[in-house]
């Protein structure tokens, strides 16, 4: 799953504030965007966001474990929060004329921090273990970004810890319980009290009846262990060479501006048997109606207006997926030299790719918690999760040539630039899934 990151907090002494690094920047495109930003945060799995930027709107975000969070006695009484400050928009507002810096942290990290025009950069504000791989980032950013100025890393240090403005303060995002009305809370509450009140009550209650002695189970020779296992792989989809240029030709044909209405996003989500794909666009043309719109809707799609300002084009994709007993698995090795290597060879053409490392792979059901048989979840077939961003054309690169996979997700941004490179384009794209392997 892309999960936000968990963010690095660093101390300002007697300031009241903490300053926090390592946060993952997204354009918010839309007119609720505090709404699209929690949206996109619980999505994350994030515990706090910022939101940034005019005209161009960005959102930080970042996660923490509990037993992370900065407190201290004030006055010795009771202990205080810090004020959490994201220091890439620290940086963005210090420098709005835009720039770029490498900064050694207190705890021998390396910073790498952009912005432009006021606004973070996606690709930066990110945390590196040794010197020679940020240098290496910070190459590939000003390969995409010449135009950006260097700033000194002792002064951009020094102008954090004493940089307190309010706009750069993360805010905590609720969960979906805890953003509900306290009264439905408690409603709620006891409402499973007394669905669940009596039948808990009679198991205490009531004393079990004697049980019978355990009858023999079933057989768990080598036969029944690989027929379970084929079960196992049956349950656990893939998808074909053909599935992304066929998802891809959808997001392609959506017209970036048709009738007075420009393409604001747009993406595409796998499901069992099918992709549902949504187009936002928004009305830049005085004269574009509704109407106008609808009389060029392609065939087959549909369309919701919001009512006056934005409407939401959908459409479905046929998915043609297989499961994994009916393939043959590559070994890690051969992912290593095939899929990984080919990976390298397009990195000039994305911004980010990232291969996590092997997990087991499991069926849904399974890892949501249904009971399977131990000794048939052997770590023998894994997954290792992929994230690309770049350029959306860098995707039309990729079908056939990624081995045996399973997409989740496919989702397209409008992100102006002030010129066009290899890695930099106004139509940015997001590609989320898993590759499989077996020992």
């Amino acid at each position: 799953m892309n999960r936000a990151p968990h963010y690095l907090l660093i101390d300002c002494p007697g300031a009241g504030r903490a300053l926090v690094f390592g946060l993952r920047w997204h354009a918010l495109i839309g007119s609720d965007v505090t709404a699209l930003a929690r949206s996109r945060g619980r999505r994350l799995r994030a515990t706090h966001y910022v939101v940034a930027g005019s005209p161009v709107t960005v959102a930080g975000y970042g996660r923490t474990a509990a037993h992370r969070m900065l407190s201290w006695r004030r006055a010795g009484t009771r202990r205080v929060a810090p004020r959490l400050l994201a220091a890439a928009q620290l940086f963005a507002l210090r420098y709005p004329a835009g720039g770029h810096s490498l900064v050694c942290l207190p705890d021998g990290r390396y910073w790498l921090v952009a912005a432009h025009a006021g606004v973070v950069l996606s690709q930066t504000d990110r945390l590196f273990e040794s010197r020679e791989d940020a240098l290496r980032e910070q190459a590939r950013l000003l390969i995409a970004r010449p135009d950006l100025s260097e700033r000194d890393a002792d002064e951009v240090y020094a102008a954090l810890q004493a940089a307190g403005d309010p706009a750069a303060q993360l805010i905590a995002l609720p969960s979906h319980w805890k953003a509900l009305p306290r009264v439905l809370r408690w409603f709620l509450i006891c409402l499973a009290l007394s669905i669940a009140g009596p039948a808990l009550w009679s198991k205490i209650a009531v004393p079990p009846p004697p049980t019978e002695p355990a009858l023999a189970g079933p057989a768990t020779g080598p036969e029944a262990q690989a027929q379970a296992r084929r079960i196992l792989l049956s349950a656990i989809p893939a998808h074909g060479p053909a599935e992304l240029g066929r998802v891809l030709a959808g997001l392609v044909n959506a017209p970036l501006e048709v009738q007075g209405w420009a393409l604001r996003r747009a993406q595409c989500d796998a499901q069992t048997e099918r992709w549902l794909c949504q187009a936002v666009y928004a009305r830049v043309h005085r004269q574009a109606t509704n109407q106008g719109l609808y009389a060029r809707l392609p065939r087959g799609w549909q369309v919701s207006f919001n009512p006056l300002e934005e409407a939401s084009l959908s459409w479905q994709v046929a998915s043609q997926t297989r499961s994994l007993v009916d393939v043959a698995l590559p070994t890690p090795l051969q992912v290593d030299l095939g899929v990984a290597a080919t990976l390298q060879q397009l990195r000039p053409a994305f911004v980010s790719i990232v291969l996590a490392p092997a997990v087991l792979a499991l069926p849904t059901a399974v890892a949501a918690g249904a009971a399977a048989d131990p000794a048939v979840l052997t770590p023998d077939v894994r997954a290792r999760s992929l994230v690309l961003n770049g350029p959306l054309r860098s995707f039309t690169l990729l079908p056939g040539r990624l081995g045996v996979a399973r997409w989740s997700r496919l989702a397209v941004y409008i992100q102006p630039q002030l010129r066009s490179s290899l890695v930099a384009s106004t139509l940015v794209a997001e590609l989320q899934g898993v590759i499989y392997e077996q020992h």
